[in-house]
């Protein structure tokens, strides 16, 4: 029985896994009466109005989830209320419908939870307007009646929905963001297990490896925002639950993590080439691999609500480390076993926060910051701008749902996949599109064979009817984790309703396939021609983000050698923005990758300068790190000088890259004569900090460089 409960929970902390449950029982408690009473039409409608409810749903605490099904229905109520009484009208239908929906996604603009209600609002109103397209007589009878039963049928289904979800979320209150936490730690644990590659016998390409470090923190960038904003939906209730505490508690662990694991002591090519000594080195990588292990794990304690067991393997590995570089001190340079020895301690850290992870009775967390959130009609304001990326997408997606519409009044066709298949497609970015164009086809041609088949196999009504539920279910299990399955499984989903409510299931299979195609096609062609948002044109104004992120991250940083090593909320929000502002500079050089060759403008000069930021944040990773109060006030005066000039430079590749300047080299030429002072300097820690800083002074005066060919001059629309 304990062995039962424990896979229960095992399963019940998947959310792709939960999600599929819910649906499941929802459509399943309609299908089956349904069939028994004689109304499995009714209750397969009702099913698509689920789909639609899933989709709006977001993680939110009981309250904000009342409050959302509710705002969902009515918006959805609105969109079918909408569709049927235009819909004998042709212009009005068209021009109603344009104008709804580009209402509709600007109302996306207001919140993450706005996005999916909008996008689920738009599927209700296509929902209906299949419903409408494959039933004459509901034309008719909309003449002189306000609303259509398929309608209503939609809209109980997604209330019945949303009623199952708000009863079994207590069960799963927190779920949402244990399993962010555990995708941090997971994504710390590759992050790790690649930088280990630095240390290895097996000669890898170092350049390849920084690559794959930058790509890897996206991940963890990702999950750590997307658990932040879990977590702010519940940092407001009244009593915040000792379960809650924990969960906050393992998200400030995680970015102390993270900061750790991002610092660069030192150029590994030159420590291999310098440090002869192969025992060290594998010791290091051994350390590294275990470290990631023990994140894995952490992950998973988090995950199935588990206490975590620390591998006291990596406590022991560190403890024969540390012997083997106490030997080692009287021999090397300091210049070299300084930064050896800074690695050390920072893993050792690493260790005890991993060690200290489980919750304590006098436990607290530190004060998380206040949600920056905008007044609603500054939000709105900030969206109906060209420049605005929602306000974009929002005419794009309009005149795909324009086109599509006409098109089928054109031809007088019943093509309304046209359009469901344009606004499933169809996503703010061409490189979005793109991947999502070709999972839309492949998962369509895959589930039009498989339903095809198991039409012919299964021809019973109550069959096609528990397929059709068995569909629900896996749809939503692949949706979040692979698109193109989760394609296929709608289709046959569409495929067994249809043939179930009109007995077409075999008719609609070419249909189905064209429509699919055609709505692909609209999609392409909007995302490259309607206002497309060129990476080219974007990555310089993520790249003035970037190093105001840098400048305010080691502003902070350098504040605590003065005052002192804290983790105050000011430090923790300029890294947490510095992190951010990284990962938005990678991802667009990824996505630039993937956009039409004559729109990748520089794009190994993109892909260096990507590479040179995170090689800051690296750098200055490591001095937030080893973070401590300096006790020399000669060394205070002269590290507040240097800051400020390093600051100022950073601010002049800001203005490089703005306008074309002529570069002022005195900047670094002074910060060099002043670290010069410290170069013999008798105190081992003074010499690591002049080491990062010359580190970050080099960075600085390359991004220089490189931030003058990189001008907002010729691109107006990101200096807008």
């Amino acid at each position: 029985m304990l062995i039962l409960w424990q896979k229960l929970t095992y399963l019940t902390a998947n959310s792709n896994f939960f999600i599929a449950l819910k649906a499941f029982l929802a459509s399943i408690t309609l299908l089956i009466p349904g069939y028994f009473l004689g109304f499995s039409e009714f209750a397969v409608t009702a099913v698509l109005g689920i789909v639609a409810a899933v989709i709006s749903e977001g993680d939110d605490s009981i309250k904000q989830r009342m409050i959302n099904s509710l705002l969902a229905l009515v918006c959805f109520t609105l969109s079918s209320l909408l569709v049927s009484l235009l819909f004998p009208y042709p212009l009005l239908f068209l021009l109603g419908s344009c104008l709804f929906s580009f209402a509709i996604i600007i109302l996306g603009s207001l919140g993450k939870r706005y996005v999916t209600i909008s996008f689920a609002t738009l599927m209700i109103a296509v929902y209906t307007m299949l419903s409408l397209s494959h039933d004459a007589e509901s034309a008719t009878t909309l003449s002189s009646h306000d609303f259509n039963p398929s309608s209503l049928l939609l809209i109980a289904g997604a209330g019945w929905y949303f009623i199952i979800s708000t009863v079994l979320l207590k069960v799963t209150l927190y779920n949402p963001i244990r399993e962010r936490l555990a995708d941090i730690y997971f994504s710390l644990g590759l992050y790790q297990q690649e930088k280990s590659k630095f240390f290895s016998q097996t000669k890898y390409d170092h350049k390849t490896i920084r690559h794959t470090l930058s790509t890897l923190n996206i991940n963890i960038v990702n999950a750590m925002s997307e658990c932040r904003t879990n977590i702010d939906y519940h940092v407001g209730e009244k009593d915040i639950s000792h379960e809650l505490q924990h969960l906050i508690h393992l998200y400030q662990e995680a970015q102390e993590l993270h900061e750790k694991m991002t610092s660069s002591h030192f150029h590994y090519g030159s420590l291999k080439r310098n440090l002869n000594n192969d025992l060290i080195i594998a010791g290091f990588e051994q350390v590294l691999k275990q470290l990631a292990s023990a994140c894995t794990q952490r992950g998973h304690a988090t995950l199935y609500k588990q206490a975590y067991q620390h591998d006291h393997g990596l406590t022991w590995s560190l403890a024969i480390l540390k012997q083997e570089l106490l030997t080692l001190e009287t021999s090397l340079e300091w210049q070299l076993f300084g930064p050896l020895k800074l690695l050390f301690r920072n893993l050792r850290k690493a260790d005890e926060l991993l060690i200290n992870s489980e919750p304590q009775n006098d436990q607290a967390f530190l004060v998380m910051a206040p949600r920056e959130q905008l007044p609603v009609i500054q939000r709105l304001g900030n969206a109906l701008h060209l420049s605005s990326p929602v306000f974009r997408h929002a005419i794009r997606l309009t005149l795909g749902i324009a086109l599509g519409i006409g098109i089928i009044l054109a031809s007088d066709l019943h093509g309304y996949w046209v359009v469901l298949t344009t606004l499933f497609v169809l996503q703010p970015s061409y490189s979005a599109t793109r991947v999502k164009l070709k999972q839309r086809i492949s998962g369509t041609l895959m589930g039009i064979i498989i339903g095809a088949t198991l039409l012919y196999l299964f021809p019973t009504e109550r069959s096609q009817l528990f397929l059709l539920a068995i569909s629900a279910f896996l749809f939503f299990y692949y949706l979040r984790q692979n698109y193109s399955r989760a394609v296929t499984y709608i289709t046959l989903l569409v495929l067994l309703a249809f043939n179930v409510l009109y007995q077409q299931g075999y008719v609609v299979t070419i249909p189905r396939i064209i429509d699919t195609l055609t709505g692909c096609s609209i999609a392409f062609l909007l995302a490259k021609l309607v206002l497309p948002n060129w990476q080219y044109k974007q990555f310089p104004k993520y790249l003035v983000e970037a190093i105001t992120a840098n400048q305010n991250y080691f502003h902070e940083i350098i504040k605590q050698y003065v005052s002192g090593k804290n983790n105050d909320l000011p430090y923790r929000v300029s890294r947490r923005k510095a992190y951010v502002a990284d990962s938005h500079l990678i991802a667009s050089w990824k996505d630039m990758q993937v956009e039409p060759n004559d729109k990748r403008h520089k794009l190994n000069h993109v892909y260096d300068i990507s590479r040179r930021n995170h090689a800051m944040l690296s750098a200055l990773s490591a001095l937030g790190v080893h973070r401590n109060k300096i006790i020399d006030p000669r060394l205070q005066q002269d590290l507040a000088l240097v800051a400020q000039l390093i600051s100022s430079a950073l601010e002049q590749t800001q203005n490089t890259i703005l306008s074309p300047v002529n570069v002022d080299k005195a900047y670094i030429s002074e910060i060099e004569s002043l670290l010069k002072r410290y170069e013999n300097d008798g105190h081992k820690h003074t010499l690591l900090l002049i080491q990062k800083l010359k580190q970050i002074v080099e960075i600085t005066e390359e991004l220089q460089v490189m931030a003058d060919d990189m001008n907002l001059v010729a691109y107006p629309l990101a200096r807008a």
